[in-house]
């Protein structure tokens, strides 16, 4: 082997810099991680992470295609790091645990990133789609200077002279990159560049491959992206809030963004009458089996305060928020002395799941909640924040699961917000919730992402835990929690890293599919990236999208 007031956050939706982490101080990054749990390491510029900047952008492979590819890859980075022209990123070895590369079934195509064979594969996909590449280039020292091309890479015209052998395994792999790149959304140009073993006239071609006229097909489909909040939100308008067939947090979420969208002037987003239809017939339903019944029962507070509602419509919004926080007083549980609201399964989770629903109940008339929410805040804490601030999935395993900590961070925000600050208990929770997120600030990735595993950088890059993450962020800021300044440039690195990911029919990529607790740091790695329409991911990003662009809508005062 190679060595963060909810009831004003809620309702106003209704009427409504700190360091990236790296390995080093250098530009050591990695592309992904191996079977074994090893991270492939990647060098670039922190230029190459500048979505903005329209620089051609190449990836130069080595291990691929024999161990002296390896080496050379150190080489060609040292004689291509001043080339302005263009950007290149390197990973001197996609399998750094073999000493040689992997076949690719079938299998790798899809269901990123779980591949129990050769999951290398699938991180280069994933991260050369994420990170815009226009060029992969695998390094192959035979004895020719020829290219061989993927389809992609075909309709280009690269400066470079074509192999004849296209039957071969390096014409296998193009062509499997092509095929998984589909999965993924996202064209990828790839070719493998025979230099024999002549160091300068491989710096050349790749020089060459960077200067090739004509846009990549990572470009062109990048350019179909809304880079833009209002257009972005509009789309998402478009696919997700439109209905709940049941009381989850996930619908409820997207339904709240319609309103508050409505109320924005956008013309597609449904009105306060529509989102009636959608939610009323659900006050109807027994009251939660789980967390995400509890939090689904939020819907409600969106039709509150609405001027034309009935009082006895708007009476039995808040009877039935009274009643499933009531579950806090009905099913008692308990953590290190603390009451919970029922149904935590012990995961990170139930910040969200119980403590918003205990603040509104609390906000509404019942304020005996407010105490219930603290506690509820300081048992969650207790059973799952870790020493140094993030917050462990489960017992189980100390693994800091994305979309876990970003259930932290939203519930915690959105419940201290709401509850008031005389509380008992209230500036303990506040700077329990400040510890996670100075925690989680610096492990935002160069493109603005976090992680499917917060502190482990060569886990894949995750959409709905960025989205939270950065609303709860944006929430403590609006509630004065958080010093504004203090989080800006975290909130735009989150907002464009949240835009570069939704196309334009509402499909959204690397959203880490439904995850209960799991026993260890390899399950957390192995939960399948989804690369298509999501309801979650959709309400998220509604979500946080929102907020941003709420807060651009508000004039700014005179001095």
């Amino acid at each position: 082997m190679k060595p963060r007031n909810l009831i004003i956050f809620l309702l106003s939706l209704v009427i409504g810099v700190l360091p990236t982490l790296k390995t080093n101080a250098g530009e050591d990054y990695f592309l992904g991680v191996t079977r074994e749990g090893n991270g492939i390491p990647l060098t670039a510029s922190p230029a190459f992470f500048d979505v903005g900047n329209r620089t051609p952008r190449v990836l130069v492979v080595g291990g691929a295609f024999g161990d002296k590819t390896i080496d050379d890859v150190t080489h060609l980075a040292r004689k291509l790091e001043t080339k302005e022209e263009s950007l290149f990123a390197f990973c001197r070895d996609l399998y750094p645990d073999h000493s040689e590369g992997k076949a690719i079934t079938k299998a790798e195509l899809k269901t990123f990133y779980r591949s129990t064979a050769n999951p290398e594969f699938q991180y280069l996909v994933g991260w050369a789609a994420y990170h815009l590449i226009d060029t992969i280039v695998f390094l192959d020292q035979s004895p020719s200077y020829e290219a061989l091309f993927n389809k992609e890479a075909a309709l280009r015209k690269y400066h470079l002279t074509h192999a004849g052998d296209e039957k071969s395994d390096q014409q296998s792999l193009l062509d499997a990159i092509s095929a998984a790149s589909e999965h993924v959304g996202v064209p990828l140009e790839a070719v493998v560049l025979r230099y024999e073993d002549s160091i300068s006239r491989a710096a050349q071609s790749l020089t060459e491959i960077a200067r090739t006229q004509g846009k990549s097909a990572t470009r062109q489909n990048f350019e179909t992206r809304a880079m833009d909040a209002k257009l972005a939100i509009g789309q998402l308008l478009d696919v997700y809030g439109r209905k709940m067939d049941s009381v989850s947090y996930i619908p409820a979420l997207a339904v709240m963004s319609q309103i508050t969208c409505h109320h924005l002037g956008f013309e597609n987003a449904l009105n306060g009458d529509e989102t009636r239809k959608v939610v009323e017939s659900l006050l109807k339903k027994d009251l939660p089996k789980s967390g995400s019944g509890i939090a689904g029962n939020l819907v409600f507070v969106t039709h509150l305060m609405h001027p034309l509602y009935p009082v006895e419509y708007q009476q039995a919004c808040r009877e039935r928020v009274w009643q499933v926080a009531g579950l806090y007083d009905v099913n008692k549980t308990e953590f290190a002395g603390h009451r919970m609201m029922p149904f935590h399964s012990q995961m990170s989770d139930a910040v969200f799941m119980g403590g918003p629903i205990l603040s509104l109940a609390g906000n509404l008339g019942k304020s005996q909640y407010f105490n219930a929410c603290i506690s509820h805040l300081q048992a969650c804490s207790e059973m799952n924040q870790l020493e140094n601030g993030l917050y462990q999935h489960s017992p189980l395993d100390a693994a800091a699961w994305g979309r876990g900590n970003g259930f932290a961070a939203l519930g915690a925000a959105m419940s201290l917000v709401q509850v008031p600050q005389n509380t008992r208990g209230w500036e303990d929770c506040k700077q329990r919730f400040v510890k996670h997120i100075e925690a989680l600030v610096p492990y935002q990735g160069p493109t603005g992402s976090w992680h499917q595993v917060i502190d482990r950088p060569e886990s894949y890059p995750e959409f709905t835990s960025t989205c939270m993450i950065a609303a709860a962020i944006k929430i403590a800021v609006n509630g004065g929690i958080l010093v504004a300044e203090d989080y800006r440039q975290t909130l735009q690195k989150a907002e464009l890293a949240t835009l570069r990911r939704i196309a334009p029919e509402g499909a959204i990529h690397n959203v880490c599919t439904g995850t209960g607790k799991q026993i260890d740091l390899r399950a957390y790695y192995d939960r399948e990236a989804l690369q298509s329409r999501n309801d979650r991911a959709g309400a998220m990003a509604l979500l946080f999208l929102t907020l941003q662009y709420q807060d651009k809508q508000i004039p700014k005062q005179e001095p």
